[in-house]
């Protein structure tokens, strides 16, 4: 009888904890949120050293680019104003975890690792693959061809270790763009790994076009999320968010995005604009909202 009021106690005891817990988590979603509109300012966290995607510029501090305006979308949609965080590919995770932004919009892959640390908001907002910049000269016709040959890129990248096990690359990742881009230039590289969509933006510059090239056919695809901190999943402040992209496919303001930063319409934009904006029997093909039920072509 002892034993059995025990276990009885014990599985009261964790069930007033899970419930305690779930009724602590619940209350900081509702801090955080309100902590934004109280001190009045959004935190975003964005990219500073990624042309059209987000550059510092160092005459004036600001941070222009595509996601910045994503990021000063969201502040006003809460009423807020906006606050930009330039980081590197390596600080992204740290500042989210950290608690020094609210919210990273820079050029952030979906994978499973990322998603057990942080909350990634979906429907993704865009997609990428990883390609090389290269000097013409070095002729590279295949992912085979990068064994043993020394290839520049940048801490934090998801793909620097699966490029080296599987082609058997030395990568060596550097700890920012400039640094990386600047290797490759002085020969200390024979390539540049990088996401595709910004070696397009790169080689729309005449001086790289004329001696890179972006060689292969892109690997690892991944779609792109706005990262929050992992006590934000099921919040308000991912619903919020969440709601808001779905908002951005459906009314094309991704691709207007594109458009204005001169950035070659991507597929991927174009595939979910159709997906959010398909009606069936009068009714959204992809709901008002993401939700479990959500069609896969609407996430």
């Amino acid at each position: 009888m002892n034993k059995f009021r025990i276990i009885i106690h014990k599985s009261a005891c964790l069930l007033l904890g899970l419930l305690l817990l779930g009724t602590c988590a619940r209350v900081a979603w509702a801090d955080a949120l309100d902590a934004i509109k109280a001190r009045g300012t959004l935190i975003v966290g964005v990219k500073k050293d990624v042309p059209l995607w987000g550059l510092l510029d160092p005459s004036n501090g600001e941070i222009k680019g595509l996601e910045p305006d994503l990021a000063q979308l969201l502040a006003d949609h809460l009423g807020v104003k906006l606050k930009l965080v330039g980081v590197l590919t390596s600080e992204r995770t740290d500042a989210v975890l950290g608690g020094k932004v609210d919210v990273l919009i820079a050029t952030l892959s979906d994978t499973p690792e990322r998603r057990q640390i942080m909350t990634l908001v979906q429907p993704h907002y865009y997609a990428s693959g990883v390609n090389l910049l290269a000097r013409k000269s070095e002729h590279f016709k295949e992912w085979t061809a990068l064994r043993n040959r020394r290839v520049c890129g940048r801490r934090g990248a998801f793909y620097n270790r699966l490029i080296t096990v599987t082609y058997g690359a030395d990568v060596i990742a550097l700890y920012g763009n400039d640094l990386s881009f600047a290797a490759l230039r002085d020969g200390r590289c024979s390539a540049l790994l990088h996401d595709d969509i910004a070696i397009v933006s790169i080689l729309q510059k005449p001086d790289w076009a004329r001696d890179f090239e972006m060689p292969l056919t892109s690997l690892y695809h991944v779609p792109w999320s706005i990262a929050l901190a992992p006590g934000e999943r099921g919040g308000q402040l991912e619903k919020i968010t969440s709601r808001l992209v779905t908002g951005w496919h459906r009314d094309a303001v991704l691709t207007k995005l594109e458009k204005k930063w001169g950035m070659p319409p991507a597929a991927y934009l174009k595939e979910k604009q159709i997906s959010w904006q398909r009606k069936e029997n009068g009714k959204w093909f992809c709901g008002d909202e993401l939700t479990e039920r959500s069609p896969l072509e609407c996430r």
